[in-house]
């Protein structure tokens, strides 16, 4: 039975005179399927493009599937019209990322990724249901549809993957899953085993590979830095059967080294041994028995049996249809193989990758320089500051040349306003002798004055000024004897002289032979204070060229890192591994770096730096 169904989900018609319905599903891409009615059923009038059909395998809802192409013809038995139909998952087909998308990273594990594309559905016809990962690879887009999207990011996964859905309810469910890996299903030989057929294909066997991504020549994403062997390949486990087969992949899509490498590990195991592929022709038993061992679904393990033929196997169901659903309804077809995504499809896949790149923008390479020139001394270096864009994907090459020459000025004076200075000076103190010498002999002639009236001089000695008499009388016992008498005399005891003299100078001269005068000073220690004031002024320039000292030697740093050379001029010097790194090792994005040139005298420093960069066609805008 078939349902038609509008753009918004209301049931149009019911085709009950549908015949040739077949299905094919297929194990992460795209089921298919088709039917026809008769060229004159009225019913054919409600069959247009993109309308949604429902399918039934008997009682059993297969999936929804939209109407595509359809094929009108006439046979014996009449006019025929066929429709194929693709499942609805493809509606996220008609949805686009346009230009350019970067989402995932640390902390921006694989739902979240899937979320942010589903957002861009312009109808919201799919929400996200189960995701059993959690990987925190970043994804870049640009100008893809939102299904291609979606199927890019279980990609690098190196374990298997199933895309699920559920489309009875809207807005659809869809879910990824990591499928059951125990066999769920038997093939028997004489049992539910009609026909076998076993493919063996090494031609698209690869046992080492050389993994690239975005860019292109030297500045082509490798996996060196991410693989521990530091090789731009990986090598399968299987080259001592098949010895070394070499192959290139290619896929511009990776910007990052660590998703390219999960992506090639997963590609390397798809390829390291020969495609084992069988087509089994069966007979589906579950409408007769219930039994779930009877039922054979895409994705699940099958366990086939065949005796004669040497076969025993256990693999995974790729692809599961049925060519007729009313006209051999218990006829089923199962492709089963060794690998959940085949060779064929991964070649296929490389393809559209090629289409993705004609309309992805890839980048250039390009110099960039800078120059620099000042004067610098050991507390003044010359710093050079230039920026690395977030859109710098390599960096090839980061030289420094540099020549140190003469201190340069180009003034003598300044003018000046005025103003005092103030300073201090220390002495340490001690012991100062000096001798002068007089070269000339001569009269030194010196004038006091006195300034008193008059003055008293007192001395002893005759001087009539004043006497003082004693009194006294003799007796001698010898000498003639004389009648009783007396001698009567006077006798100086003392004197005065009282002298009065009037106010007058003295003039003294005095002759001074040449001589020398030798005078010893101790002087403590102390500090002068010497204030001067300035008065406003102006000193005239004189404009020039003029040079000083030019340096001996020189200290480098880049980013903070010292450079082992002090050469006052160098060319070409590799300062790539002292700029500073984030937490990758990879140097930092959409920062400045500084460079700083350090004389050991006042000088000169003329510097340069050019950097060879791949940079990106993106950001910024047409202005």
């Amino acid at each position: 039975m078939i349902r038609i169904y509008s753009q918004q989900m209301k049931l149009q018609a019911i085709l009950e005179n549908a015949f040739d319905i077949s299905y094919e599903e297929r194990l992460n891409e795209l089921w298919v399927a088709s039917f026809s009615l008769p060229a004159n059923d009225p019913k054919t009038t409600e069959c247009l493009p993109f309308r949604f059909v429902e399918i039934y395998d008997g009682d059993e809802r297969v999936d929804l599937f939209r109407i595509l192409p359809q094929k009108t013809q006439r046979g014996g038995d009449g006019s025929t019209i066929t429709y194929d139909c693709e499942h609805v998952l493809a509606t996220l087909i008609d949805d686009v990322l346009f230009q350019y998308h970067q989402v995932g990273g640390l902390g921006y594990p694989t739902p979240s990724v899937l979320q942010y594309i589903l957002d861009r559905q312009i109808v919201r016809r799919w929400q996200l249901g189960t995701v059993d990962f959690a990987r925190q690879f970043e994804y870049k887009f640009e100008n893809d549809s939102v299904l291609g999207g979606l199927f890019a990011v279980p990609k690098p996964f190196d374990e298997p993957f199933q895309w699920t859905w559920d489309t009875t309810t809207t807005p659809w469910t869809l879910n990824l899953i990591r499928p059951a890996d125990a066999v769920q299903s038997y093939i028997r030989y004489g049992v539910n085993l009609i026909g076998i057929t076993k493919q063996e294909d090494p031609t698209e066997i690869a046992t080492r590979i050389y993994a690239l991504g975005y860019g292109e020549g030297v500045n082509q994403l490798d996996i060196r830095s991410v693989n521990p062997t530091g090789l731009p390949y990986i090598d399968a486990d299987t080259q001592g059967v098949y010895g070394v087969v070499s192959k290139i992949w290619t896929d511009r899509r990776y910007e990052y080294a660590d998703t390219l490498f999960a992506a090639a590990k997963a590609m390397l195991e798809q390829l390291k041994t020969p495609k084992l592929t069988y087509t089994v022709d069966g007979a589906e038993l579950y409408r007769l028995t219930n039994d779930p061992i009877d039922r054979f679904r895409v994705g699940t393990v099958v366990w086939i049996q065949d005796e004669e033929l040497g076969i025993d196997v256990e693999a995974r169901v790729v692809v599961r249809s049925r060519p007729d659903v009313t006209g051999s309804p218990g006829e089923v077809r199962l492709q089963i193989a060794n690998k959940t995504d085949d060779i064929a499809g991964s070649i296929a896949d490389l393809d559209e990758r090629q289409r993705i790149n004609e309309v992805t923008a890839q980048g250039a390479t390009c110099l960039d320089s800078h120059n620099f020139a000042d004067n610098a001394d050991p507390t003044h270096p010359a710093k050079m500051r230039f920026f690395i864009p977030e859109e710098m994907v390599r960096i090839n090459k980061l030289l420094l040349s540099y020549q140190s020459s003469s201190f340069r000025a180009y003034s003598r004076a300044i003018e000046g306003g005025g103003g005092f200075a103030q300073s201090f000076v220390s002495e340490s103190g001690g012991f100062f002798q000096t001798t002068e010498t007089s070269s000339t002999d001569g009269m030194v002639q010196k004038m006091q004055t006195s300034s008193m009236a008059e003055t008293s001089l007192l001395t002893t000695g005759d001087s009539g000024v004043e006497v003082q008499y004693g009194y006294g009388q003799t007796f001698s016992a010898s000498g003639p004897d004389l009648p009783g008498h007396s001698h009567i005399f006077n006798q100086v005891i003392g004197h005065k002289h009282y002298v009065t003299i009037p106010g007058h100078q003295h003039q003294v001269e005095i002759l001074i032979p040449g001589h020398q005068h030798q005078v010893g000073i101790f002087i403590p220690p102390h500090t002068h204070q010497v204030q001067v004031v300035i008065p406003p002024h102006v000193h005239g320039i004189e404009y020039g060229i003029f040079e000083g000292p030019t340096p001996s030697q020189l200290q480098i740093r880049v980013d903070g890192n010292l450079l082992p050379i002090s050469d006052t001029d160098r060319d070409d010097v590799d300062i790539l591994p002292y700029l500073s790194k984030d937490g990758g090792g990879r140097v930092q994005r959409g920062a400045w770096h500084e460079i700083e040139i350090t004389p050991d005298s006042l000088g000169r420093i003329t510097a340069n730096v050019v950097i060879q960069i791949f940079v990106q066609s993106r950001g910024g805008m047409d202005a």
